[in-house]
């Protein structure tokens, strides 16, 4: 279910059974000539609603314009980069907001540049963060930790937000990434094949189509990206619900 659609009474019911909330992060980037900029949180969302299919879980809206250092060009290539403080004091806030909703465990996914790029550490950060901050504003004093007592009554801190990337170890292989070649063309075929045009994949194009001279953009195709997704949403499933 999705958080956006949900009215006061089903959010209220989802927090009692510890539905978990699934937070898809990525950015706005061009991704060649060939494919929609939005890759990266596009494939997220469709893994979350794939896994919403088979367990309980909330899908928050997702993080859409996340930091992209222009790596890949500017924004008349499509490419967004935020500033990166203002990103980060955004996340932080949504997040504890989503901490206030009452979910227990949040886990924020992401595909986009791995998990030590700006994206993945603004949301670590902010999860760090906020798992001491927010025992102070529940009125435990400082110095609790060395209250025995008190660390009992405070529980563990750590893993209510839980931020990881999209293709878990356990999917990997045959999921793999890379950019808007074999793999990350796949999975769009395989999900939103109306946001791929193959037939633009002419002339001059970016060498990153080209990274592989048997799997590139030219040989990607909806049955390897299927595959992909299988395994994805299976690890997540199994990770989320390991029972």
């Amino acid at each position: 279910m999705y958080l956006k659609h949900m009215r006061p009474y089903q959010l209220k019911q989802a927090v009692e059974r510890d539905d978990p909330l699934l937070v898809p992060a990525g950015c706005i980037e061009t991704h060649g000539p060939h494919m929609a900029i939005g890759h990266d949180t596009i494939i997220v969302e469709e893994i979350c609603a794939r896994i919403a299919e088979e367990i309980n879980v909330v899908i928050a809206p997702s993080f859409d314009y996340g930091p992209t250092g222009y790596a890949l060009g500017g924004p008349a290539d499509g490419t967004i980069d935020p500033d990166y403080a203002a990103f980060g004091a955004h996340v932080k806030a949504i997040l504890k907001n989503f901490l206030e909703m009452g979910f227990k465990k949040i886990y924020v996914i992401i595909m986009h540049q791995g998990m030590e790029a700006p994206l993945a550490l603004a949301f670590k950060k902010a999860a760090s963060e906020l798992a001491f901050e927010l025992i102070l504003e529940q009125g435990y004093p400082r110095g609790w930790w060395g209250d025995k007592a008190l660390m009992e009554k405070v529980g563990p801190i750590w893993g209510h937000i839980d931020v990881q990337p999209m293709i878990l170890p356990d999917a990997s292989p045959p999921a793999g990434g890379d950019h808007a070649g074999y793999n990350e063309t796949s999975f769009l075929l395989a999900t939103r094949p109306e946001l791929v045009e193959p037939a633009r994949l002419e002339g001059d194009v970016p060498w990153y189509c080209r990274q592989h001279e048997e799997k590139n953009s030219w040989t990607a195709n909806a049955a390897h990206g299927q595959v992909m997704v299988d395994a994805v949403v299976n690890a997540w499933i199994k990770k989320i619900s390991p029972s």
